[in-house]
């Protein structure tokens, strides 16, 4: 059994006393594309986190208050169980709880089932059992959010390790999303600017900063394992990261009701794997003037990049619109030779198991200049129980983006030889740290593409990962299957589809070419006059 840790709830110095709690900023929806997201869907098809269940782990106020006030509007009809015993109000706990699920202030509002836990009591015999021979809880409640607003050490690298392995053999073994943080980056008090190892030093969650940057941006510590990889990983507006983590766990939630409610998705158990989730809130993200993961930008290794994400702003701010946009793409099998015709949407994600030196590879097309274009591969470490150094491992896989030239043939884009292709960014992503590679292009030419996920370790097991791309749609009227021509695959789509669309309408349907919510003889006479 372990003691109560020295922790801080971000930006508050708690070890030994409490300050006033830094007021929340509101979840903007055009900061985090909810208002592009309700624009495209319209408000009766929004996604809202509704049947999503939420967990919270607390730092507690004085007298051990953890628990958000279920009084308050923001959380009237909600259910907030309390599981680390009776508490009263936390002020942290309620602006966590109105940036989470909030009513009025959240992204997902629709979230209703909420479990609380107090962070001394979950990290020992409350859920995780760390340093002790017992195994983490099963997840209770169906929880598939789980946010951390709080930093901590507990001063032992191998304590830290401990607690680390086991959230992310949990994460795995329940299939759940989790929330942490970096540090605040601010001389508020004594533990602001520290690089602080729990949680946000995880594998298999989401770190999160704050969109101006004002966090702690060094590498995982030494003594940690697999120290320098790159933290955080994505950004949400808040004045303090303890506001912001909150907002990513409401974005997972959006991701999480859609794949179990789109009625082409539903089927599919891979839609709301959380490897998934986290590469497609990482490839959707809104990459800002002066975002760079620093690839090289002339000479042989132009393109190239071993660090993965921007020092500062990681994947850079959540935005849910374009996320999502990728989630209803759908699932695109990649295959173990590169396709010899176009294989996959402009939009669209898959997971697959790669077993060690081989390659999955998916064709895309670029129907036009491609201002932005962005790709995402993240994998889980994979841990066993005792949770010693010698029970966890980790897979290593490269992006490699390559251009299909005249002959068919696949022609590298790294060097001089993409200079015609691309203005700017990485078109490998070749880190030997972290679980995640990122391509980020500016100004690619209009074209076909071959994307490779590519296997470099040598470990004797298959390995699953999701990949999640996104290039801006065509603009071709009529181009329903995203090959940059109008032909025989997009008459039968439109004849799939044929009649009302699907209420609500909008956003209706993609083969409702005239915008009417049904697809009909003006549809078809559209697509003849764009037969390419």
């Amino acid at each position: 059994m372990i003691g109560k840790i020295a922790i801080g709830v971000l930006g508050v110095f708690a070890i030994c006393s409490q300050t006033a709690h830094a007021g929340q900023t509101t979840n903007d929806g055009p900061l985090v594309g909810l208002d592009d997201l309700r624009a495209r869907l319209g408000p009766r098809a929004l996604p809202t986190g509704l049947g999503v269940v939420a967990g919270q782990v607390e730092f507690p106020d004085a007298q051990d208050d953890y628990a958000p006030n279920e009084s308050l509007d923001e959380f009237a009809d909600k259910t907030i169980i309390e599981m680390s015993g009776p508490s009263q109000t936390s002020g942290h706990a309620n602006h966590v709880g109105r940036n989470f699920y909030g009513n009025t202030i959240s992204i997902a509002p629709g979230i209703t089932d909420i479990l609380v836990w107090e962070v001394n009591h979950w990290i020992d015999a409350g859920f995780l059992h760390t340093s002790t021979g017992l195994l983490p809880d099963p997840m209770p409640g169906g929880v598939k959010a789980l946010n951390h607003s709080w930093v901590a050490t507990f001063g032992v690298a191998s304590v830290n390790n401990n607690a680390l392995r086991r959230l992310d053999y949990v994460t795995t073994r329940d299939d759940i999303i989790v929330t942490v943080g970096v540090n605040n980056d601010e001389p508020n008090d004594a533990t602001d600017g520290q690089n602080l190892p729990l949680l946000s030093h995880l594998f298999n969650g989401i770190t999160v900063g704050v969109m101006d940057g004002t966090h702690v941006t060094a590498d995982t510590l030494n003594g940690i394992d697999t120290p320098g990889r790159m933290k955080p990983e994505i950004l949400a507006p808040g004045s303090k990261v303890s506001w912001a983590i909150p907002v990513i766990a409401a974005g997972a939630s959006l991701m999480f009701e859609t794949a179990g409610a789109d009625p082409d998705l539903a089927g599919n158990p891979n839609a709301q794997r959380s490897e998934v989730v986290k590469a497609l809130l990482l490839a959707g993200a809104n990459h800002r003037a002066g975002w760079t993961n620093n690839p090289a930008t002339a000479g042989p290794d132009r393109g190239v990049t071993a660090r993965p994400l921007d020092v500062v702003f990681g994947a850079d701010l959540l935005d849910v619109n374009t996320s999502h946009l990728i989630l209803t793409g759908g699932e695109h099998d990649g295959s173990a030779t590169p396709p010899s015709a176009i294989s996959a949407a402009q939009a669209g994600w898959d997971l697959v198991s790669v077993g060690s030196g081989e390659s999955r590879y998916w064709r895309l097309a670029a129907c036009q200049l491609a201002p932005e274009v962005s790709v995402v591969a993240t994998w889980h470490r994979q841990v066993q129980s005792p949770f010693g150094n010698a029970n966890w491992s980790l897979a290593n896989f490269d992006l490699v983006l390559w251009r299909v030239d005249e002959r068919q043939q696949l022609a590298t884009l790294v060097g001089d030889p993409g200079l015609p292709f691309f203005a700017d960014g990485n078109v490998v992503s070749d880190s030997g740290l972290d679980n995640i590679e990122h391509l980020f292009i500016r100004d690619l030419e209009a074209g076909e593409y071959v994307l490779e996920l590519r296997r470099v370790d040598a470990g004797n097991v298959d390995w699953d990962a999701a990949v999640a791309w996104h290039i801006p749609a065509s603009l071709i009227l009529g181009d329903l299957d995203g090959d940059c021509m109008v032909g025989i695959t997009d008459f039968l789509a439109l004849l799939a589809a044929w009649g009302p669309c699907p209420d609500p309408c909008p956003p209706g349907c993609a083969a409702d070419l005239d915008g009417d919510c049904e697809v009909g003889i003006t549809d078809f006479l559209a697509l003849l006059a764009n037969w390419s």
